[in-house]
């Protein structure tokens, strides 16, 4: 039992590194950062809640590795109540409002799933999509309450406006009428999909983080050596590749492709490997918070941090 716990913590630590590593870095235009924070959070708020979120992500990845081997059924692993407890202790350790569910929603998922491979000796990086994809298959009823419960706990909006059939997450009631309809974890994420990138990460096994972030993140960090420019580069990456659907939510998709064709563009001119493309970064920056909170890519951080995940999961260092 001694072992699992450890191996548990390794990889509760190495979620709580990726939260850490993803929002320190500088610039990924248009996110919180030291030198510029936004009204109610602050890089600090951040870093709270991702070191008060390590325990539980340490403890999905124990009910993964026991699910791994054969003592706990997938279908009892607990995507939801983890991702509860996650929230909740992330939120009682700063005052500075929803820092990372979008992250927490993801990396509960990768520590199971992680814990799951590893206790089979199977861990691979395509291994980690498809895992995380049956895993989120096999969440239940009790899991989509949990996510509920989650939603409310970090106090935001839900995962946008509810698709048809489902309750609304900012409701009180919400839990219980998924519990009365017996709706399932999957069943939520899989009709959130279409409008959230998070959700259709989970559905489709984790496409961005592992096709597009981790590797950018291990190619740029080989050149460099230089974690920072690796996680800007990702970040720039990620968001170059599809509208941020947290800024589509905000302000409407048009501006979210206006702000991707923005990142297309720093990464022709080099992205974090030059100069002229770090320049170009600041520049957006300043050109996103000039419009306050309402074009952070914040999807795109949470995607990031997931990149980050799976590259110090699979023994990267910084």
């Amino acid at each position: 039992m001694k072992g699992l716990r450890r191996e548990a913590e390794s990889i509760g630590l190495a979620a709580q590194l990726a939260i850490i590593l993803e929002v320190s870095a500088y610039p990924k235009p248009g996110n919180v950062s030291r030198l510029h924070p936004f009204k109610d959070s602050s890089l600090d708020h951040f870093l709270a809640g991702g070191v008060a979120a390590g325990p539980a992500l340490a403890e999905a990845a124990l009910k993964g590795l026991k699910a791994g081997l054969g003592r706990l059924p997938l279908s009892r692993v607990g995507l939801g109540l983890h991702l509860e407890r996650a929230v909740r202790a992330s939120r009682a350790m700063h005052h500075g409002g929803n820092t990372n569910f979008g992250t927490l929603l993801l990396l509960v998922p990768m520590a199971a799933a992680a814990g799951f491979l590893k206790a089979q000796g199977r861990f691979s990086i395509n291994r980690l999509g498809l895992m995380v994809k049956r895993l989120v298959r096999e969440a239940g009823v009790e899991d989509a309450v949990g996510l509920y419960r989650a939603v409310r706990l970090a106090g935001v909006g839900g995962l946008g406006a509810p698709p048809r059939g489902l309750p609304d997450a900012s409701k009180p009631e919400a839990p219980e009428e998924v519990r009365r309809g017996r709706l399932t974890f999957y069943r939520i994420v899989e009709a959130c999909s279409p409008q959230d990138s998070l959700c259709r990460e989970l559905v489709e096994g984790l496409p961005l983080t592992l096709r597009r972030g981790y590797p950018t993140l291990l190619e740029t960090y080989k050149k460099t050596g230089d974690i920072n420019r690796a996680v800007v580069q990702a970040y720039l990456t990620i968001l170059a590749s599809q509208p941020d659907t947290l800024i589509v939510r905000k302000a409407g998709r048009k501006e979210a492709e206006k702000v991707s064709e923005m990142a297309e563009r720093i990464l022709k001119l080099g992205g974090a490997l030059t100069r002229e493309g770090l320049r170009e970064a600041e520049r957006l920056d300043r050109r996103l918070r000039a419009r306050g909170n309402l074009l952070n890519p914040g999807a795109t951080a949470d995607l990031t941090a997931s990149a980050l995940t799976a590259f110090l999961l699979a023994g990267h260092k910084p």
